[in-house]
């Protein structure tokens, strides 16, 4: 699905248009065949969008023919062919800027459209916009993810399967949204330096304010990285503790039923044994041995 969308200066709401104007967003939203050839002959390169609707696409930025393409990665998908992030392409050329997404993308642009007030006619701002949507998103996912976790593992004693189960589904999600903000910083990097787009001082200014808060992020996704392997890392030592005094027990029980099954074992045979046809010799035999058993496991448990 492809559509049109423009603002002014001087009425700076987005609005959707029914065709194309100058200065417009052209947002395609997936695509099929039939749009991927009318979006080749606005402009964009084949090979690019090609990689933009690559499930597996690594973020970059570009500089091909007057256009600039920035790739990069939206966070929480519903795309069966993503993992935890969605690729999204900006296009930037001299006349139009263009989004190009796999996934239906309602989630961000809605709101973005709503709430932002910015000209589609200067290209550079509304896309250093759009980024801080997205770096947005990244926050709330991120601030959801560190409170699940708090809210479920607040003592290791209590960590059950289940928790580790889930916390390595956080630790999946945390490597995947890493992934895709490492190389989108990068690629900012490479835009900060004045090559890829022509940059005004507000311009600069707004892409460092981007690289911090994606610093930030990256920071952020460590840290709760290191909490994780952390926390997995106690489970497994309390669960070592766990199954090692488990043994222990199970060791002194198993040496405590062995002096009474000896006795047992001796008293049981066919030949003669000191104290044989005495009465009370059956009695004297269970307190020697009930005594040996318990001054055995009490030795053992003292000494640990």
């Amino acid at each position: 699905m492809i559509t049109y969308f423009r603002s002014t200066h001087y009425r700076p709401a987005i609005k959707r248009r029914d065709d194309i104007q100058p200065g417009s967003w052209i947002r395609s939203e997936r695509p099929n065949d039939e749009e991927r050839q009318k979006l080749i002959k606005f402009g964009i390169d084949a090979d690019i969008l090609t990689d933009a609707l690559d499930p597996h696409e690594v973020p970059r930025v570009e500089l091909e023919d007057g256009w600039t393409y920035f790739i990069t990665r939206l966070p929480d998908t519903e795309d069966d062919f993503n993992d935890f992030t969605t690729p999204i392409l900006f296009a930037l050329g001299e006349e139009h800027m263009i989004t190009v997404s796999r996934d239906s993308l309602g989630r961000l642009w809605q709101p973005f459209i709503d709430r932002t007030l910015a000209p589609t006619t200067q290209r550079t701002k509304l896309f250093m916009h759009m980024l801080d949507a997205i770096a947005k998103q990244y926050q709330t996912r991120i601030a959801a993810i560190n409170r699940q976790m708090r809210a479920s593992n607040s003592s290791v004693h209590s960590l059950q399967a289940k928790d580790i189960t889930t916390i390595t589904e956080y630790e999946r999600k945390l490597n995947d949204y890493l992934d895709a903000l490492l190389p989108t910083n990068t690629a900012l990097e490479k835009i900060l330096g004045g090559k890829m787009l022509r940059l005004y001082e507000d311009d600069r200014d707004l892409i460092e304010d981007l690289s911090i808060d994606f610093e930030q992020l990256i920071a952020r996704c460590k840290s709760l990285l290191r909490t994780i392997t952390n926390l997995r890392d106690s489970y497994r030592a309390v669960m070592d503790t766990r199954l090692n005094e488990t043994i222990r027990i199970l060791t002194v029980i198993t040496l405590t039923f062995t002096i009474p099954t000896m006795f047992a074992g001796l008293y049981g045979m066919n030949v003669g044994l000191p104290g044989e046809g005495e009465p009370y010799m059956f009695w004297v035999i269970v307190a020697i041995s009930a005594s040996l058993a318990i001054s055995l496991a009490v030795y053992f448990l003292r000494k640990r």
